[in-house]
């Protein structure tokens, strides 16, 4: 494959990218793999970018910069509208920065598209780490709602007997806390 074929020329450039990695940090490594997706898109191939552009977003993460990781998440689904994970990482996103407004639509929004892709198990584990993480009651009763929508009703029902006898300040007890239970379930498994 010549480098004067789409082709070639996307390689190309995800060699290069995959040969200044390992000496890149923070936001050159994010700026790296967002440069990576974005030549899959402009070549035509968007479901091979979601791979780099999902660790732009861990990186940004990992960097504590959630407005540059919530705007890779928008692209994503601008990319591919069916993108799930994009999704989940905004809802969390939103519930760390304690953005309770936004949460309710980017809950509903996550919960469909999990429906949607078949993924109700993952999104039913995010939701239990996100009730976990949650310490405001409309909050914890929309994915008590959103668990619902996904089947789960015995796991709902439990967490709405939670909810009922939630006492005040339930939930992450700061917003450090609440922002590593945000990176974890985001990048990895959440410790809760």
């Amino acid at each position: 494959m010549t480098s004067e074929t789409p082709e070639g020329r996307l390689e190309a450039v995800l060699s290069a990218v995959i040969e200044a990695l390992p000496s890149a940090a923070g936001r050159e490594r994010a700026h790296l793999l967002k440069r990576a997706g974005d030549a899959c898109v402009s070549m035509g191939e968007p479901r091979r970018a979601l791979s780099w552009y999902g660790r732009a977003v861990d990186q940004w993460l990992e960097l504590g910069d959630a407005s540059q990781a919530a705007l890779l998440c928008r692209l994503i689904i601008f990319v591919q509208p069916e993108a799930v994970r994009a999704r989940c990482t905004l809802t969390w996103i939103a519930l760390g920065a304690e953005r309770h407004a936004e949460v309710a639509p980017l809950l509903k929004d996550y919960v469909e598209a999990a429906r949607h892709a078949g993924q109700t198990q993952v999104a039913a584990q995010q939701l239990g780490w996100m009730f976990e993480a949650a310490h405001t009651e409309p909050t914890r009763a929309r994915i008590v709602v959103g668990m619902l929508r996904l089947g789960e009703t015995e796991r709902a029902e439990a967490l709405a007997a939670e909810l009922a006898g939630m006492a005040p300040g339930s939930g992450a007890a700061d917003r450090e806390e609440l922002w590593t239970r945000v990176l974890r379930a985001a990048v990895g498994t959440p410790a809760v």
